[in-house]
């Protein structure tokens, strides 16, 4: 198969910088906002729901309290925040497998397109490819002389069927032409949890997930999926460099509000975040994490999904993955 290209991080908007309008500050919350994350705690996306709550909190008035709703590769907290009431007091910070749905699952429960509407992509950072150190290979190309010389024998984690690091590693088999065995777990937490203790040998984490881990020993990172080192782990080679050409990709992470939320509120978050977001302190933060701090509006962030609604569809018929 002829490697594919993908890209999950297709736009670096700019910060918007406008003033707060007459709706905007005509908005006010009346008790705690919700900020629900789709996932288990002590994941990738964790971190990020809880460096922006504070602040966030000071923008609106109001407590932030985050809520880990994990379950279905992040589409059963989706589905709550969907059916939840428009009036601000739910938000999710999800991340692309928002996109990745409605191509793995017959019924996820919700859709991007009509159930939930688009504030901001706030972060955006690589994938790491992390194995178990107790797998004798040292570089991607030994891995993949490894996954051919045992089919199926090698087995790789999940945040859970049907998500982007689902695809992404399912890509990844195309790609290098093995086979290994998908396991999935109820989020990224529970599989880094795995790669440590041998149920699998292979995961696509992030740097928030692998670099700790990797410090202490108790995993090998053998390349990065974007197309530059990372300046948090300079050591470890693009997959580019590690031979694997055109396969490239980056995790985000936004924030929606449920379906027939009112435009002075989606204003109103956006603006709040777009605050938060200018901030140095956060900014730093983030970067110790390894994302960078994108920022879009409610448009920019909407071509995004569609964008990627498409390709994922395309990645998804590639490698022969029947919704579940």
């Amino acid at each position: 198969m002829k490697a594919a290209h993908l890209s999950t991080c297709l736009f670096t908007a700019a910060l918007v910088l406008a003033g707060p309008s007459q709706a905007q500050t005509a908005v006010t919350f009346t008790k705690p906002i919700t900020l629900v994350i789709p996932f288990a705690p002590g994941g990738s996306t964790d971190p990020v729901g809880r460096i922006i709550a504070p602040r966030l909190s000071k923008e609106l008035g109001q407590p932030v309290v985050v809520e880990n709703k994990p379950g279905a590769a992040g589409a059963l907290g989706s589905a709550v925040v969907a059916r939840a009431a428009p009036d601000g007091h739910t938000i999710l910070l999800n991340t692309g497998v928002v996109a990745v749905h409605p191509s793995t699952q017959k019924a996820p429960g919700y859709d991007v397109r009509t159930d939930l509407v688009p504030v901001t992509q706030m972060v955006a950072g690589p994938y790491t490819l992390a194995i178990n150190p107790n797998l004798p290979v040292q570089t991607v190309s030994q891995l993949i002389a490894y996954g051919k010389s045992h089919p199926g024998k090698l087995f790789y984690g999940t945040p859970g069927t049907g998500s982007s690091v689902h695809l992404l590693t399912e890509l990844f088999n195309e790609t290098a032409g093995m086979k290994m065995t998908s396991v999935p777990y109820k989020g990224n937490g529970p599989a880094v949890t795995a790669l440590i203790g041998g149920e699998i040998q292979v995961l696509f984490d992030t740097i928030p997930g692998s670099r700790a881990m990797r410090d202490a020993g108790k995993v090998r990172v053998l390349a990065i999926t974007s197309p530059r080192r990372s300046k948090l782990m300079p050591d470890v080679p693009t997959l580019a460099e590690a031979g694997i050409k055109g396969l490239e990709a980056e995790t985000w992470a936004g924030i929606f509000l449920p379906k027939g939320t009112k435009p002075e509120i989606v204003e109103r978050y956006h603006q709040a975040l777009s605050n938060v977001l200018k901030d140095e302190e956060i900014r730093a933060r983030f970067a110790e994490i390894g994302y960078e701090v994108i920022a879009s509006t409610p448009e920019q962030f909407r071509k995004l999904i569609d964008t990627e609604l498409v390709q994922w569809a395309a990645v998804s018929k590639t490698a022969k993955i029947t919704p579940e």
